[in-house]
Protein backbone atom coordinates (compact mmCIF):
# COMPACT_ATOMS: atom_id res chain seq x y z
CA UNK A 1 0.00 0.00 0.00
CA UNK A 2 2.72 2.30 0.59
CA UNK A 3 4.68 2.09 -2.61
CA UNK A 4 0.83 2.72 -4.10
CA UNK A 5 0.56 5.72 -2.28
CA UNK A 6 3.63 7.27 -3.27
CA UNK A 7 3.13 6.92 -6.69
CA UNK A 8 0.11 8.63 -6.48
CA UNK A 9 1.78 11.09 -4.33
CA UNK A 10 4.43 11.68 -6.78
CA UNK A 11 1.71 11.36 -9.74
CA UNK A 12 3.19 8.16 -11.52
CA UNK A 13 6.52 9.75 -11.35
CA UNK A 14 5.79 13.60 -12.67
CA UNK A 15 7.06 14.87 -9.10
CA UNK A 16 10.64 13.93 -10.01
CA UNK A 17 10.59 16.29 -12.78
CA UNK A 18 13.86 17.90 -12.63
CA UNK A 19 12.51 21.62 -13.45
CA UNK A 20 9.50 23.17 -11.18
CA UNK A 21 7.85 19.91 -11.02
CA UNK A 22 4.97 21.81 -9.44
CA UNK A 23 4.42 23.89 -12.38
CA UNK A 24 5.31 20.55 -15.27
CA UNK A 25 2.32 19.05 -13.30
CA UNK A 26 0.00 21.65 -13.31
CA UNK A 27 0.66 21.76 -17.03
CA UNK A 28 0.23 18.30 -17.15
CA UNK A 29 -3.35 18.56 -15.77
CA UNK A 30 -4.53 21.55 -17.52
CA UNK A 31 -3.55 19.76 -21.02
CA UNK A 32 -5.26 15.80 -19.52
CA UNK A 33 -8.08 18.40 -18.44
CA UNK A 34 -8.43 20.42 -21.72
CA UNK A 35 -8.03 17.18 -23.68
CA UNK A 36 -10.57 14.33 -21.73
CA UNK A 37 -12.32 16.22 -19.21
CA UNK A 38 -13.51 19.94 -20.38
CA UNK A 39 -17.14 18.32 -21.52
CA UNK A 40 -18.05 15.57 -18.87
CA UNK A 41 -20.48 16.75 -16.72
CA UNK A 42 -19.85 19.10 -13.65
CA UNK A 43 -20.51 16.14 -11.34
CA UNK A 44 -18.07 13.92 -12.81
CA UNK A 45 -15.28 16.60 -12.40
CA UNK A 46 -16.42 16.89 -8.50
CA UNK A 47 -16.32 13.03 -8.04
CA UNK A 48 -13.18 13.18 -9.32
CA UNK A 49 -11.91 16.57 -7.77
CA UNK A 50 -13.24 14.83 -4.16
CA UNK A 51 -11.47 11.59 -5.31
CA UNK A 52 -8.02 12.98 -6.19
CA UNK A 53 -8.05 15.10 -2.91
CA UNK A 54 -9.16 12.44 -0.11
CA UNK A 55 -6.45 10.19 -1.49
CA UNK A 56 -4.06 12.49 -2.32
CA UNK A 57 -3.98 13.98 2.00
CA UNK A 58 -3.22 10.17 3.51
CA UNK A 59 -0.48 9.52 0.50
CA UNK A 60 1.20 13.12 0.93
CA UNK A 61 1.40 11.82 4.67
CA UNK A 62 2.78 8.72 3.38
CA UNK A 63 5.70 10.19 1.50
CA UNK A 64 6.51 12.94 3.72
CA UNK A 65 6.96 10.47 5.97
CA UNK A 66 8.85 8.42 3.64
CA UNK A 67 10.97 11.54 2.65
CA UNK A 68 11.66 12.79 6.18
CA UNK A 69 10.48 16.10 5.20
CA UNK A 70 7.11 18.48 6.00
CA UNK A 71 5.73 18.96 1.99
CA UNK A 72 7.96 17.24 -0.28
CA UNK A 73 9.23 19.14 -3.56
CA UNK A 74 8.42 15.81 -5.28
CA UNK A 75 4.78 15.62 -3.84
CA UNK A 76 2.92 16.76 -6.73
CA UNK A 77 -0.83 15.32 -5.87
CA UNK A 78 -1.24 18.40 -4.30
CA UNK A 79 -1.02 20.69 -7.68
CA UNK A 80 -3.29 18.17 -9.39
CA UNK A 81 -5.65 18.58 -6.70
CA UNK A 82 -5.83 22.41 -6.48
CA UNK A 83 -5.00 22.48 -10.47
CA UNK A 84 -8.05 20.38 -11.34
CA UNK A 85 -10.07 22.41 -8.51
CA UNK A 86 -9.27 25.74 -10.73
CA UNK A 87 -10.19 24.45 -13.89
CA UNK A 88 -13.61 23.46 -13.31
CA UNK A 89 -15.01 26.43 -14.73
CA UNK A 90 -12.96 26.23 -17.79
CA UNK A 91 -14.50 25.33 -21.08
CA UNK A 92 -11.96 26.48 -23.83
CA UNK A 93 -8.58 27.05 -23.93
CA UNK A 94 -8.24 30.15 -22.49
CA UNK A 95 -10.09 29.31 -19.55
CA UNK A 96 -7.74 26.75 -19.19
CA UNK A 97 -4.43 29.08 -19.73
CA UNK A 98 -5.76 31.43 -17.26
CA UNK A 99 -6.64 29.03 -14.39
CA UNK A 100 -3.24 27.70 -15.27
CA UNK A 101 -1.58 31.14 -14.67
CA UNK A 102 -3.99 31.99 -11.63
CA UNK A 103 -3.40 28.94 -9.69
CA UNK A 104 0.04 29.18 -9.77
CA UNK A 105 0.52 32.63 -9.11
CA UNK A 106 -1.35 31.43 -5.70
CA UNK A 107 0.47 28.29 -5.46
CA UNK A 108 3.57 30.40 -5.49
CA UNK A 109 2.95 33.49 -3.94
CA UNK A 110 0.95 32.15 -1.58
CA UNK A 111 -1.09 34.66 -0.10
CA UNK A 112 -3.64 34.86 3.23
CA UNK A 113 -5.24 32.25 3.17
CA UNK A 114 -2.92 30.12 1.48
CA UNK A 115 -0.20 30.46 3.66
CA UNK A 116 -2.69 29.79 6.59
CA UNK A 117 -3.69 26.56 4.93
CA UNK A 118 0.21 25.33 4.46
CA UNK A 119 0.39 25.42 8.33
CA UNK A 120 -1.47 22.45 9.11
CA UNK A 121 -0.19 19.11 9.74
CA UNK A 122 0.97 15.87 7.80
CA UNK A 123 -0.95 15.71 4.86
CA UNK A 124 -3.69 18.19 5.46
CA UNK A 125 -1.45 21.01 5.48
CA UNK A 126 0.80 19.59 2.50
CA UNK A 127 -3.13 19.25 0.01
CA UNK A 128 -5.13 22.56 2.01
CA UNK A 129 -2.84 25.16 0.79
CA UNK A 130 -3.48 23.84 -2.98
CA UNK A 131 -6.63 23.56 -2.64
CA UNK A 132 -7.37 27.43 -1.06
CA UNK A 133 -5.27 28.21 -4.29
CA UNK A 134 -7.27 26.51 -6.19
CA UNK A 135 -10.49 27.90 -4.95
CA UNK A 136 -9.54 31.16 -5.00
CA UNK A 137 -8.35 30.67 -8.68
CA UNK A 138 -12.09 29.41 -9.12
CA UNK A 139 -13.66 32.32 -7.91
CA UNK A 140 -11.30 34.89 -9.87
CA UNK A 141 -12.60 32.81 -13.17
CA UNK A 142 -15.99 33.03 -12.25
CA UNK A 143 -15.53 36.79 -11.69
CA UNK A 144 -14.04 36.87 -15.02
CA UNK A 145 -16.62 34.76 -16.99
CA UNK A 146 -19.82 36.48 -15.31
Amino acid sequence: MRKLSLIWAHFFFLGFFPLFPGTFTSLVVCFLYWKFMMTLPLQWKIFALLFITLTGIPASSVAAEYHRKKDPRSVVIDEVAGQFLALLPAQNFLAVALSFFLFRFFDTLKPPPVNYAEKLKGGLGIVADDIVGGALSLILLLLLKS
